[in-house]
């Protein structure tokens, strides 16, 4: 647009702005291409990505930030949409709900630095970042940024001379070219850099900081990604949810352990075989353990059917565990263990692949797996 008036950014202030559109090019398909009297729109540079955000009329024509161009001390922009012209009063919006969190990843990336030149050697730089909405990364050759991030420092940003940057001591990016004026970001005189992108007030505002993950990305240089704010809240909140499901995992892993560990130490006072299945008496075990054992007996011996007995404390406990294929040929779990039931004066119930019984007589134990062969034969 030659000839257009300048851009004033007006981001760093404002995220809300009435402005008007100063020059105007249909790029077809619904794009086109403005420039604004003042602008709220961050144009990627120095790792920060372009703003998101959109223009609106007052008779409700919308557009939305496909890109935003940074010309030197200047920005073109381009949007999606229709019913815009040159002239017109327009409303600029970048949502805070994308600012914030831009800013304080971009924040993040400035105490990140000086912590790992604190912690790793002032031969520590920067080789590259990108600051967006959802996560930071920061690239760097060659952490105590939540400690920074609690003490609540103050964020500063002025603009000086070059020279006197310097002189304070401020961080310059190798490779960066610099005029005679920059924009200098002040973390409380712990952190100083030059810097032209957006930041919080203070550090409180940049919220937690979690490390996602920490790789190399070539010959010495290695890549951190984080998140702050919101996302760093979400992580952590899911993180301490998984670890509660986890320990819930382990304690009942924990409990079901005892089960097998039973079911290993059964001794078995008698093992028979009627076809495809096992006739089994075992001492000192009832209901969860027995069904276990029963389960595990029919596995080692690779058995169709298992039909178990045990007495423990002057009662008999009786289990058939039956395969389907079993079932299919006719047999049922509940007609077997009632009437062995009758065998150790008691009852019981289940399932046609799964039933118990209970007796107060241990003496028909014998008795009960001599009827069993009957019932189950072939």
């Amino acid at each position: 647009f030659a000839g257009a008036p300048r851009t004033e950014f007006v981001g760093y202030e404002q995220v809300d702005v009435r402005t008007a559109i100063t020059a105007y090019a249909d790029l077809g398909e619904g794009y086109f291409q403005v420039k604004l009297a003042d602008s709220p729109f961050y144009p990627a540079g120095g790792g920060q990505v372009t703003d998101a955000g959109w223009l609106e009329k007052d008779d409700g024509s919308r557009a939305d930030l496909v890109d935003a161009l940074r010309l030197d001390d200047d920005q073109e922009l381009v949007f999606q949409g229709s019913g815009f012209a040159e002239g017109d009063r327009v409303r600029a919006v970048v949502p805070w709900s994308v600012r914030y969190p831009t800013m304080a990843n971009h924040t993040a990336t400035h105490l990140l630095h000086q912590v790992l030149q604190e912690v790793l050697g002032d031969h520590v730089r920067q080789a590259g970042s990108a600051v967006r909405p959802d996560k930071l990364r920061f690239d760097f050759t060659h952490p105590r940024v939540n400690e920074h991030v609690f003490a609540n420092l103050p964020v500063r940003i002025f603009e000086t001379p070059l020279s006197e940057a310097s002189n304070l001591g401020a961080m310059m990016l190798f490779g960066e070219k610099y005029g005679d004026v920059v924009r200098v970001v002040d973390v409380d005189g712990w952190s100083i850099e030059l810097c032209g992108g957006t930041h919080v007030r203070s550090t409180a505002e940049v919220g937690p900081f979690a490390v996602l993950s920490e790789s190399s990305v070539g010959a010495g240089s290695r890549r951190i990604e984080a998140v702050t704010a919101g996302e760093a809240f979400a992580l952590l909140h899911e993180r301490a949810r998984e670890a509660d499901a986890l320990r819930g995992e382990l304690e009942r892993a924990r409990k079901e352990s005892k089960r097998p560990q039973q079911a290993e130490r059964a001794e078995i006072v008698s093992q028979d075989k009627e076809g495809d299945v096992l006739l089994v008496e075992v001492k000192s075990l009832k209901g969860g353990p027995l069904r276990d054992f029963s389960d595990r007996i029919r596995q080692q011996e690779k058995a169709d059917g298992a039909i178990v007995a045990s007495r423990d404390d002057g009662r008999v406990f009786l289990v058939v565990n039956f395969d389907e294929s079993l079932v299919e040929r006719g047999l049922d779990a509940v007609q077997v263990v009632r009437e062995l039931g009758k065998h150790i004066g008691g009852g019981g119930g289940g399932k046609p692949t799964l039933a118990e019984a209970g007796g107060k007589n241990p003496d028909g134990i014998a008795d009960a797996l001599a009827a069993a062969k009957g019932l189950v034969s072939p």
